[in-house]
C-alpha cells in the first residue's frame, strides 16, 4: 500500500510540473512590449502638447514620436 501511495504521487507531481511547463509557454506567446505611463496632475506642459516654454521635456517627447498619444 505504502508503494501505491508513492507511485500516486511521483505521478501527480510529474503531471503538475509537466502542466505548469504548458502554462508557461502559453503565457510567453502574449505581447511584453507594453509600456503605459498614466499622469493625472491635469496640465499640459509638456513639449509634444505644445505646452509651457520652460517646461523642457525631451525624453517624454521621444517617446511620444515613438508611440501613440492620446489627447484626449
Amino acid at each position: 500500500m505504502n508503494q501505491v501511495l508513492k507511485i500516486v504521487f511521483f505521478s501527480m507531481a510529474a503531471f503538475t510540473v509537466l502542466f505548469a511547463g504548458k502554462l508557461q509557454a502559453e503565457k510567453t506567446t502574449s505581447p511584453q512590449n507594453i509600456l503605459f505611463i498614466a499622469i493625472d496632475d491635469l496640465n499640459d506642459w509638456v513639449g509634444v502638447l505644445g505646452g509651457h516654454p520652460q517646461a523642457l521635456t525631451p525624453n517624454i517627447d521621444k517617446l511620444a514620436k515613438r508611440g501613440l498619444l492620446f489627447t484626449n
